[in-house]
């Protein structure tokens, strides 16, 4: 089920099947910021919990037990319940089932919520440990973004321009050399190119930047990401396809290809904890320009 919500300014919708973003516009036009497949595409903007990318055979280890896990984890499958609304929010949730606590044992409380400000797009991830115990998780988005934006250009001619210059030495996971990309980076700008992507996604370990702006000199329309307190910024497209996924990662990041340490749960390198009882919130925003 779709929920929109909306300001004087932009409008969004989300789809309750992964709490997953369908729709960011302004009220005054119908370009679509996000992307969305067509019908026999697929694909979508899903949302990562309790898992960032994926563990060795779907499988991970924890406390000597083996649990099945699939990549991203479980809640872009969920069904989520719309708690909260407002004209210019809403927030959705979902806690443990028996089918979750098969694959991920421990009682939860996952909520997503989505707010508009101006022209720009708030989601905060809340997640809520409801078990006795220390609970191991990572979350992240998966958001596809329009590019070209509007059908303006194409997608070689957009720039993704860093608050600060960065050094390809930042690129931590990578499935093409450092060296590849590093061809189209120019101080703060990274020009884009299908050829960064042949073999899939490469992440940054974001020390300096907390704003990443999508733009082109084709066309006034531009979108900026603030990735809040995100380690992690991975960035991905399918080659060929008009999107560019810009992900704000908050957990651990597991090597390409997933490795035996990435299939030991608590012992996966940057992988967030919180006590019984306790809550974890991290959020990122996203303002569209034209």
């Amino acid at each position: 089920m779709k929920t929109t919500i909306t300001n004087g300014t932009i409008t969004f919708t989300a789809e309750s099947l992964g709490a997953e973003p369908w729709i960011l516009k302004f009220n005054d036009d119908g370009v679509n910021y996000i992307w969305r497949p067509s019908p026999h595409e697929s694909g979508g903007t899903p949302i990562c919990f309790p898992l960032l990318g994926a563990v060795p055979d779907k499988l991970y280890r924890l406390d000597g037990k083996e649990y099945q896990m699939e990549m991203h984890g479980f809640a872009q499958f969920c069904d989520f319940s719309v708690v909260e609304k407002t004209d210019s929010a809403v927030l959705y949730q979902i806690t443990e089932t028996p089918e979750t606590l098969a694959r991920y044992p421990w009682r939860f409380c996952f909520q997503v919520l989505y707010r508009l400000e101006g022209a720009a797009l708030v989601t905060e991830y809340r997640v809520k440990n409801r078990d006795a115990g220390e609970m191991y998780f990572s979350v992240g988005g998966h958001p596809r973004f329009s590019c070209p934006i509007g059908g303006a250009g194409e997608f070689g001619d957009y720039v993704l321009e860093f608050e600060k210059p960065e050094a390809p030495e930042a690129v931590i996971k990578s499935y093409c050399p450092r060296e590849t990309i590093a061809r189209f980076m120019d101080g703060g700008n990274l020009r884009l190119n299908y050829g960064m992507f042949e073999k899939g996604a490469f992440c940054f370990n974001v020390r300096e930047n907390r704003a990443v702006t999508l733009k082109s000199q084709v066309t006034p329309r531009a979108l900026r990401i603030f990735i809040g307190g995100a380690a992690w910024f991975q960035l991905w497209t399918s080659v060929g396809a008009p999107f560019i996924a810009m992900e704000p990662w908050y957990g651990s990041v597991g090597s390409l290809p997933a490795g035996p340490l990435d299939g030991d749960w608590k012992g996966r390198p940057g992988t967030l904890r919180i006590a019984a009882g306790e809550e974890y919130r991290c959020s990122h925003w996203v303002t569209i320009l034209k």
